[in-house]
C-alpha cells in the first residue's frame, strides 16, 4: 500500500535512510527503481572531475588508481541502471533538489571546475580528501541498502553487495593520493575536517528533500 505524509510519523522526526527507511522504500517497485536510478546518478555525476585528475595526478601508480576509480564508477552506474531497469517500473527523474554530488559540490565552494583546479597540489589533495568522505558514506550506508533489498530483489542486492568491495578500494586510493599530494599530515586532517562537516550537512539536507520526494510521489510503503 503507497504510504502518504499521514503514515509518516511527526515526532520524531522519520529518518529514510536508515535500516528501516530503506525497508519502506525498496519493498515498493516504485521506490526501488527510483532508488536504484538515484545512485546511479550519483556513481556518474563527477561532471569531468575525473578526467581533469588524470590530467594532473602525476604520479603514474597514483594515475592508475584514478582511471580505475573513473571506470568504476561509470561500471557501477550501468549496472544500476540495469538493476531498476529489471523492476519493471520507469522510475521519476531525479529531480535537482537531490542530485547530491552537486549539492555537495556546491555546499564546499565547488561549482566551478576551474576554482577547484586552481591550487596545484593543494587542490588535489582536497578533491580526494572529499572523495574519501564521501566513499566512507558509501560504505556505511551501501550495506543498509543491501539488506533491504535482499528480500524483494537478490540479484540486485549481489550487485550493491559488489559496488561496496568497490567503494572500501575507493576509500584506499583516495587516502594514498590525497596524503601524496598534502604538504603535511595536519593541513591533511583539517581539510578532512572540514570536508566531514560538509558532507555530513549535505547528507542531512538530501535525506530531508528524498524524504518530502518519496511521500509526495509515494515511494514508500507502509508500516
Amino acid at each position: 500500500m503507497p504510504s502518504t505524509a499521514a503514515d509518516l510519523p511527526a515526532e520524531p522526526s522519520f529518518e529514510l535512510f536508515t535500516p528501516a527507511g530503506y525497508a519502506r522504500l525498496l519493498a515498493s517497485p516504485r521506490g526501488r527503481a527510483f532508488h536504484l536510478s538515484w545512485m546511479a546518478h550519483a556513481e556518474e555525476a563527477d561532471e569531468g572531475v575525473f578526467d581533469r585528475l588524470l590530467a594532473r595526478v602525476d604520479v603514474p601508480e597514483l594515475n592508475r588508481m584514478v582511471a580505475i576509480h573513473a571506470n568504476d564508477e561509470k561500471r557501477h552506474a550501468a549496472l544500476l541502471r540495469r538493476c531498476a531497469a529489471r523492476v519493471g517500473v520507469a522510475p521519476e527523474p531525479v529531480p535537482p533538489e537531490l542530485h547530491y554530488i552537486e549539492q555537495l559540490r556546491r555546499m564546499s565552494g565547488g561549482g566551478d571546475l576551474e576554482a577547484v583546479f586552481a591550487n596545484g597540489h593543494w587542490s588535489i589533495m582536497q578533491i580526494f580528501a572529499m572523495l574519501q568522505v564521501v566513499e566512507e558514506r558509501g560504505v556505511r550506508q551501501f550495506p543498509m541498502v543491501a539488506a533491504a533489498l535482499r528480500p524483494v530483489d537478490s540479484e540486485s542486492a549481489d550487485v550493491v553487495t559488489a559496488i561496496i568491495r568497490d567503494e572500501q578500494r575507493h576509500v584506499g586510493y583516495a587516502r594514498a593520493i590525497s596524503r601524496r599530494y598534502a604538504p603535511d599530515p595536519a593541513s591533511l586532517e583539517q581539510v578532512l575536517g572540514l570536508c566531514r562537516e560538509v558532507e555530513a550537512r549535505a547528507f542531512a539536507e538530501n535525506e530531508r528533500a528524498y524524504l518530502r520526494f518519496a511521500v509526495e510521489h509515494e515511494l514508500l510503503v507502509s508500516t
